[in-house]
């Protein structure tokens, strides 16, 4: 499992808890406002994840194209930074059994 496919599973485990509590009408007015931010947030990850991806691919799509270009030297910058990018967002679930220690890993 990589990381975008672990993100995107507990993002979507997390929603489901979300609309479910939304759903019972034993949660305080708190807990339902805390559930809705949760639902905003899910969506805030899921397009950081999309943009991360998009930036990604973009590199490996040039290096792929073009090895030796001129204007590659930003690849190994762009990679990082999504990789980065994408490791910290997994930090809250890093007690999760499929949680990749190496994910931990920053600079």
């Amino acid at each position: 499992m990589d990381i975008v496919e672990f993100l995107s599973a507990r993002i979507a485990e997390d929603e489901a808890v979300a609309r479910k509590l939304l759903s019972d009408r034993t949660t305080s007015e708190s807990g339902k406002w805390y559930e809705r931010r949760l639902l905003l947030e899910c969506e805030a990850k899921r397009r950081l994840i999309g943009i991360m991806e998009a930036a990604r691919q973009n590199a490996l799509a040039t290096l792929v194209s073009d090895p030796f270009g001129e204007d590659t030297e930003w690849i190994p910058q762009a990679l990082e930074w999504t990789t980065l990018s994408l490791n910290a967002l997994a930090v809250p679930y890093s007690d999760h059994p499929d949680f990749n220690r190496d994910w931990l890993w920053s600079p």
